[in-house]
């Protein structure tokens, strides 16, 4: 099988190196590397102009953006996407005042949602509170409690006391 090969390696060619060994560890460096410096509030807009909130993520506080924001994690205290379009995933837990061009729901809103366009409870949807727009939909199996105003006002939705 192995046959040696005896030939001289010439001058000018650098000699074969080992192949590299792989470590399961990883291995530390003689310099040390310094720690990268925090970056101050750096906004990076989405390619897609949309802002998603995943799954595994809780917010307490309030929440605002100028592009859509589509939220499957959990939020509790206010969300305000005033120009935009918020929309609540299946697994999403939402308990804030809402306040949107349009909102669709799919998941939990336990709060009142105030829309300048419209606001759409999907198939799973579930809202405990008040929701105001000019235009309301309500797909079959949506569940919701509280009241509704339908009145047409120019501008922002305000909530009636």
């Amino acid at each position: 099988m192995w046959k040696k090969n005896d030939a001289p390696i010439p001058q000018n060619t650098p000699a074969p190196q080992p192949a590299p060994v792989h470590h399961p560890a990883p291995v530390a460096s003689a310099a040390p590397v310094a720690a990268p410096a925090p970056e101050k509030s750096v906004r990076v807009p989405s390619p897609s102009g949309q802002v998603n909130i995943g799954a595994s993520v809780v917010i307490k506080g309030e929440v605002s953006a100028r592009e859509d924001l589509t939220i499957s994690g959990r939020i509790e205290g206010k969300v305000e996407v005033r120009d935009h379009v918020v929309r609540v995933g299946r697994e999403a837990q939402v308990h804030a005042e809402i306040s949107a061009r349009a909102v669709l729901v799919e998941g939990t809103v336990k709060g009142n949602i105030t829309a300048t366009e419209r606001i759409e409870l999907l198939e799973h949807g579930s809202v405990e509170g008040d929701i105001a727009a000019p235009k309301i939909a309500m797909a079959e199996g949506a569940q919701f409690r509280g009241k509704i105003d339908m009145a047409k006002r120019s501008g922002e939705i305000k909530k009636s006391a």
